[in-house]
């Protein structure tokens, strides 16, 4: 690292040492011609040693030792450039002693220089001199107001803006922030530094006064507007997307804090809103690749395939082989039951998401009722890590449960468990495996594990009170638990079909219906569809019934639970 930064400030030095040397003062004319050139040649010699040591060191990451060596080029030849140079040298490598120096030379030789004032400060500053910094400062902002009137004011206070918030001591730079904007209450770039001053030393009510003043001197300032909202955001998230939505409305063309809101948004998962705002940024940026995948896929988690779709097929044509954009497309193509079209994007999915789009293709092939496959498919998919690992030995459990193979399955995972990051991960598919096959009792000791692991996890609450309730024990306690992850995961269409599969086994059909409807419009499994239908049939609607599972079991032929309710009522 060190002797990349070497590499930036050298480039920044080459153009000064070399004017240097080219400059270097003749020595007065000595009349004694036999030692006239011995101070010449001393001169040029200790200059010449200097450079190239400094730069030496500079290679070898040493940056403290490249200042003290250029500082002595500078104190030896008196050049401005060279001088200038060496004391952001020696600042930046934050020895303050001969930055101060140097500094004093600079602007013995630059009275006028701003710059100079304000490298003079920052070494106050890093010796501790907190008092004189900020004379220092102020007399730099003086001269760059005498120099080029308020513009050239502005520019040198986000200069020192940039100095301070470079020094890790916040509390004194915090003090000489203060007492400049004081000096200067009509100035909103000053505002705006303190607030990110005040900001960084959690001082929420400094930061948001400060935000506020530079707002009201600059109204429509977007920067500061972003800003607020950051800060907003750290203590009332809700004020922070109320602030960002009526600046937004006032200034629409706010990309920046756009931008920024959309993407609280979606820490929020407000994905409506944030696709709202997505929306208007790609509208705004049409040729941006970026942008256009990000509103791509806002757009596919709010459901919106159509135009997500569209979104990441242009951000796919701007960046072609953007393997995200294609696995994103996959997924949309096997939502819309377009699976050729989804084998296509996943098969030109490349590296780092080519495993992911491997599993989801072997995965898709159950969907397509090919189980055997899809397990063929898997086979050939190869994990490269503990996660993979798990990942890949949960996919090949779920065709083995198609295939009706539960202790093959349950094999798998138990061999799998030792080497898994996250053995509770695998505790729910055991759970299944043992359940289909007649373990009943270690089905429900590994769902009691995964809830103690995670109590507030609406799956593992879901799973083993579906369990209670599916083997008749526990009935009551399974219900509670259903109606717990109800209550944590409202929309989600296996917690809706538990509800109501307990409703129906507690004999009231009709209160299981709305449950059971909702659960099969948001998912169409086969398995729910079951459910439904028996519901439907003990509650007399009969024809309805037979209706609804002849049309999934034409759609999924190896579903158990259909061919089971089928059998029961004879209608095979």
């Amino acid at each position: 690292m060190t002797q990349g930064l070497w590499r930036a400030v050298a480039s920044m030095l080459a153009v000064g040492l070399l004017a240097a040397c080219a400059t270097v003062a003749p020595p007065p004319v000595v009349h004694h011609v036999a030692i006239a050139p011995a101070p010449k040649a001393h001169r040029q010699g200790r200059l010449f040693y200097h450079v190239l040591l400094g730069d030496i060191a500079g290679q070898q990451g040493r940056l403290g030792a490249a200042a003290q060596a250029f500082g002595e080029a500078a104190r030896e030849t008196g050049n401005l450039g060279l001088t200038r140079r060496s004391t952001l040298l020696s600042l930046y490598a934050r020895r303050y002693a001969q930055a101060h120096y140097l500094a004093r030379l600079w602007l013995s030789l630059a009275p006028k220089s701003a710059s100079a004032r304000e490298a003079l400060a920052d070494a106050d500053l890093g010796l501790n001199r907190t008092q004189a910094a900020v004379q220092q400062f102020e007399r730099a902002l003086a001269q760059a107001a005498a120099l080029q009137g308020s513009a050239g004011r502005a520019f040198a206070f986000e200069h020192i803006a940039t100095l301070l918030l470079r020094h890790k001591r916040v509390p004194p730079t915090l003090m000489v922030m203060q007492a400049l904007t004081q000096r200067y209450p009509k100035d909103p770039i000053g505002a705006y530094a303190l607030a990110d001053l005040a900001r960084q030393d959690n001082d929420q009510v400094t930061a948001l006064r400060a935000i506020d003043a530079a707002l009201a001197l600059k109204p429509d300032w977007e920067g500061a507007a972003v800003l607020k909202a950051r800060i907003l955001w750290s203590a009332a998230p809700r004020r922070a997307l109320a602030f960002s939505a009526r600046f937004l409305k006032s200034n629409p063309s706010a990309t920046r804090l756009r931008l920024d809101y959309a993407r609280r948004l979606v820490s929020l998962e407000y994905w409506h809103r944030a696709l709202a705002q997505f929306r208007v940024i790609a509208a705004a940026a049409p040729n941006d690749a970026r942008v256009l995948y990000a509103a791509g896929l806002i757009a596919l988690r709010s459901d919106d395939l159509g135009l997500a779709r569209s979104y990441l097929k242009r951000s796919l044509a701007l960046a072609p082989g953007d393997p995200r954009a294609e696995l994103y497309l996959g997924e949309i193509a096997q939502k819309q039951n377009r699976f050729a079209r989804a084998h296509y994007y996943y098969a030109r999915v490349g590296a780092p998401y080519r495993f992911t789009a491997s599993v989801r293709d072997g995965l898709m092939l159950l969907q397509e009722s090919a189980p055997r496959l899809a397990w063929q498919r898997l086979t050939r998919v190869t994990a490269h890590t503990r996660a993979q690992i798990t990942a890949l030995a949960l996919a090949r459990n779920e065709v083995l449960m198609a295939l009706g193979h539960y202790a093959q399955g349950l094999a798998l995972l138990k061999a799998v468990t030792p080497k898994s990051p996250h053995p509770n991960v695998l505790l729910y598919a055991r759970a299944l495996d043992e359940e289909k096959s007649g373990a009943v009792a270690a089905a429900e000791q590994d769902l009691e594990r995964l809830v103690a692991a995670h109590p507030h996890s609406a799956v593992a609450l879901n799973a083993l009170g579906y369990t209670y309730i599916n083997h008749n024990q526990h009935e009551k306690r399974g219900m509670a638990l259903v109606r717990r992850a109800l209550a944590l995961d409202p929309k989600n269409p296996d917690i809706l079909d538990s509800v109501g599969w307990a409703y129906y086994r507690a004999g009231h059909p009709r209160l299981a219906l709305p449950y059971l409807r909702q659960a099969f419009l948001r998912s169409h499994d086969p398995t729910i569809a079951a459910h439904l239908g028996a519901a439907l049939w003990r509650a007399g609607e009969h024809v309805r019934a037979l209706r609804l599972w002849r049309a999934a079991l034409m759609k999924a032929p190896h579903n158990a639970a259909l061919k089971a309710e089928l059998a029961k009522h004879s209608a095979l």
